[in-house]
């Protein structure tokens, strides 16, 4: 398509932006009608986060390759076969519920299967974000790419819910892949530029693995960039026992109760809304390194503790809200720090390094946490004693218990990352220590 046919800069990241989130609020509601299916197949807290488990583990494994790939080929291609496997995963469940033959296995094949190409988007849209929008926009665009998950978690669970009654997950599911071939599409309308090469990365000439090793050296060289990278192995446990565990605990505690699900989902989600509202007005802390530092020791401290302690849809609701304000306000202001600080060339490479490291324990912390709810924690819960726990004044006893605990111990985790943080000078003092990775001279202002 002529490049006259195209827009650039803010303008098209404008486009992309809304391309994604009609996309996003299908797959969202595909995600929600899913999760109330295998509940009511399996009441299994592991069946559920064996789904994230099996989508997240390829994510880890091929996220150096994937963000090497990222910084040698077109973008625009990057996102659009990422998309485009989502579309294929879509289509194969279909076809399982429309023929009756759909099984919790299944889940887990697409959900590996989306993961597989899943591994590029991460990479590939921290790269075209600071490829498209000038550096002082940073912070306000990585807070947009929030509310996409945000604003459509808000309708999606509720308006999931009407349709799981009128049309059944096959309805949602074309919904969903219908928006798929709007997404794709509407990319051939977007100019996604690449980056220039810099020398001091290393980035010109070299093969495939000479461009893989370069992304390691670069993060390794840099012992902020690495001390952050290792912090994240543990945000990312504490965030395995929280976020996933809101869906199983809220079912456990109603007996199914799929509407109070829906208004828990959709409180969470208007609490990225917000988050992503208040940070896209207010454009973060002057030091990026506040926001992600302070931000998971607000989550731990009001987000987790309100929603592992709740006992009704209230607490819940505020819990999962509260859970999710600072999530856009971590994301952006970690992302802002990686963009302003590692040169566009290079970018890619050093967001898979650092999926490698952090990103395994997400599933793994997913994983740990349903086989302790279902075969410890709960039962526990369940079983007569002689006399009380010592947390049960907190949590209290019966179904659900045991996931509520382990949502405080979530939050108890990320408190800590947050402190750790702040004791740890390489991190406090990360934007001091690395240098700017300089002007962004290929992108093109408003």
């Amino acid at each position: 398509m002529s490049n006259r046919l195209q827009l650039s800069g803010l303008r098209g990241f404008y486009l992309l932006w809304l391309s994604q989130f009609i996309s996003i609020f299908a797959t969202r509601m595909t995600a929600f009608a899913i999760t109330i299916w295998a509940w009511d197949l399996t009441g299994s807290t592991t069946a559920l986060v064996l789904v994230g488990f099996t989508t997240f583990i390829p994510i880890a494994v091929l996220g150096p390759f994937a963000g090497t790939l990222v910084d040698r080929i077109d973008r625009k291609m990057v996102i659009a076969m990422s998309d485009g496997a989502s579309a294929l995963a879509t289509g194969f469940l279909l076809v399982l519920f429309v023929t009756d033959q759909a099984q919790v296995l299944h889940l887990y094949v697409a959900g590996a299967f989306s993961g597989i190409f899943g591994a590029l988007q991460y990479p590939a849209d921290a790269a075209v974000i600071s490829s498209m929008v000038p550096k002082q926009h940073l912070a306000r665009a990585n807070s947009m790419r929030s509310l996409i998950q945000s604003a459509s978690g808000i309708g999606a669970p509720l308006l999931a819910g009407i349709l799981l009654v009128s049309v059944g997950i096959p309805g949602i599911l074309i919904i969903d892949l219908a928006t798929f071939l709007l997404a794709i599409p509407a990319l051939a309308f977007i100019a996604i530029p690449r980056p220039k090469p810099e020398s001091d990365t290393g980035t010109a000439g070299g093969g495939f693995l000479h461009d893989l090793a370069k992304g390691f050296r670069y993060v390794f060289e840099r012992r902020s960039l690495l001390s952050l990278f290792i912090l994240l192995v543990f945000v990312n446990i504490s965030t395995g026992f929280e976020y996933p565990l809101i869906s199983p605990l809220v079912l456990a505690r109603t007996g199914n109760d799929a509407t109070v699900l829906g208004v828990v989902s959709s409180a969470g989600s208007a609490g990225f809304l917000a988050g992503g509202l208040f940070m896209t007005a207010w454009g973060g802390t002057r030091k990026k390194i506040h926001g992600v530092l302070g931000g998971l020791i607000l989550t731990g401290a009001a987000g987790a503790f309100t929603m592992g302690a709740g006992r009704s849809v209230i607490p819940w609701a505020a819990g999962a809200f509260l859970l999710s304000f600072f999530n856009p306000v971590i994301n952006a202001s970690y992302m802002a720090i990686i963009q302003g600080k590692v040169p566009q060339a290079i970018q890619g490479r050093v967001l898979g390094v650092e999926t490698l490291f952090s990103t395994p324990s997400f599933p793994l912390a997913q994983l740990a946490a349903g086989l302790l709810a279902d075969r410890v924690l709960e039962p526990a819960s369940a079983a007569s004693r002689s006399g009380p726990w010592i947390w049960d004044g907190i949590v209290g006893d019966g179904p659900g218990a045991g996931i509520g605990l382990l949502v405080l111990v979530g939050g108890l985790i990320s408190i800590g990352c947050g402190v750790a943080g702040y004791l740890i000078l390489s991190i406090r003092e990360m934007e001091t220590i690395l240098p700017e990775s300089g002007p962004q001279d290929d992108v093109p202002h408003p």
